[in-house]
């Protein structure tokens, strides 16, 4: 052993990594690497667990119905519990939180703010608390969550870098492993990184671009050497729309974006009204309200269940539409799943509501193209909610691969982006954001009320 040690070979290959270390380009570029390696593994390990606790649950639900007034209540109230005890931050999306860290000035009293934000412990309790709450029938996705936990990898790897070197960006460490988060989760590198841009960090874009690009790739790359290159949603056949079919067009962009608008303004009112709630028991009881609203909801139609990703393939391959009753119940369904204080995301569900919308529209309107009208509404509900136009088409095109509608696709989100904006200035992210920011050290409510106590 101390031959091999002390062999000019070994002599020489240590130096050589002394020297490539010592360079900060260098080593910020192995620490990326590393985190997207990681990013790219648990995103896989995590879509699995996801895929196999829905498919549990169909089973069960199928076999029997009533066992969801069992499941409901109590999974729920079991992925609050995991939340409210050991990681308030890890509550919900975790895509506000992500925006949060950002935006905050990584020094002095922010410092432990957004470490907790994007502490390992809470990235451990978003994943265990979100698979709780889908066993029990949670409308709620994996995409917001894995963004937060992605997160948090390259912002532990990038504090060990920044041990070395100070000067490094706290901003780069995260945008690059939010961007690697969705890119992975959703099998769409462009989407990743618009996202990024759209709406992570328009204005460290310059700063953080190799980085981004870096992570995103390499996440990538892992969820697809694992995976295969798969799309998410598949590859549905459309036709091209002709001009007469232009207007219907135009509308599901306008209506689709309103949707979104109104859902968001809608479960941000709830959400107000819920942090009224105090005590861990009233917050306990909420939670298991909102398991058995579920329940009910998931008793009349199992659809209500879960993510949505089966409800979407069957608009988009089947040519089944949408009822109002379905499209109601999937926004009570993600709302109570939001509302009850466990882990999860609204990114998919707003996906599987916009799609229903779309199918719903074009078979009202006696047009047989119900899948490419499911796509525009996926892409118009989820602009109403994020405010992102060109990350929700091009998500849906990169899902999808289909380029032939990337013209009505576009326009849709443009018109559901100018829709929503007309009823609300903010996204439903962006205003989320907005109260982790207001928990901050730094913040003004939170100086006032250190002075008050």
């Amino acid at each position: 052993m101390k031959r091999i040690l002390g062999s000019p070979i070994t002599k020489r290959l240590y130096a050589w990594l002394q020297r490539l270390l010592s360079d900060y380009a260098n080593l910020q570029a192995v620490g990326l690497i590393f985190a997207a390696l990681v990013v790219g593994l648990l995103s896989v390990a995590y879509a699995y667990a996801f895929r196999f606790i829905e498919t549990q649950f169909e089973h069960f639900v199928v076999s029997d119905p009533w066992i969801v007034f069992c499941a409901g209540p109590l999974l729920f109230t079991a992925a609050w519990w995991l939340v409210y005890r050991f990681a308030p931050e890890a509550s919900g999306s975790g895509i506000p939180q992500v925006m949060a860290a950002i935006e905050l000035d990584y020094k002095d009293e922010n410092v432990r703010f957004v470490d907790n934000l994007l502490s390992l412990k809470a990235g451990a309790v978003k994943v265990l608390s979100s698979l709780l709450c889908l066993a029990g029938g949670g409308a709620i996705g994996r995409e917001g969550p894995t963004l937060q936990v992605s997160a948090i990898v390259f912002h532990f790897v990038g504090k060990q870098v920044r041990r070395i070197y100070p000067a490094a960006l706290e901003q780069t460490w995260v945008i690059a492993g939010a961007s690697a988060g969705l890119a992975s989760a959703f099998n769409t590198p462009l989407g990743g990184i618009v996202y990024a841009i759209e709406e992570l960090g328009m204005k460290h874009f310059e700063r953080v671009r190799t980085a981004l690009l870096s992570a995103v790739i390499v996440s990538g790359l892992v969820a697809q050497g694992i995976l295969g290159s798969y799309l998410y949603l598949g590859y549905p056949q459309l036709r091209s729309i002709p001009l007469k079919g232009w207007p219907l067009v135009i509308f599901t962009g306008f209506a689709a974006g309103l949707a979104g608008a109104l859902f968001s303004r809608l479960l941000l009112k709830l959400l107000s009204l819920r942090n009224r709630l105090k005590t861990a028991w009233m917050l306990a009881g909420f939670a298991l309200l909102c398991g058995l609203v579920s329940s009910v909801l998931i008793f009349t139609d199992p659809a209500h269940a879960g993510s949505g990703g089966a409800l979407i393939s069957r608009f988009l391959f089947n040519g089944d539409a949408a009822s109002v009753a379905l499209i109601f119940g999937r926004a009570v369904a993600t709302c109570v799943a939001y509302l009850s204080g466990a882990a999860g995301g609204i990114f998919a569900p707003s996906l599987t509501i916009g799609a229903s919308l779309g199918s719903m529209i074009a078979e009202v309107f006696g047009n047989d193209q119900t899948n490419f009208f499911a796509m525009l509404g996926m892409i118009g509900f989820l602009t109403g909610v994020t405010h992102t136009p060109f990350t929700s088409f091009i998500l849906v095109m990169e899902m999808s691969d289909r380029h032939s509608a990337i013209f009505p696709m576009m326009v849709v989100a443009l018109l559901a982006n100018s829709a929503a904006k007309s009823l609300a200035a903010h996204s439903f992210y962006e205003s989320v954001r907005n109260i982790w920011l207001e928990r901050a050290p730094g913040s003004k409510s939170q100086r006032a009320e250190n002075l008050q106590s």
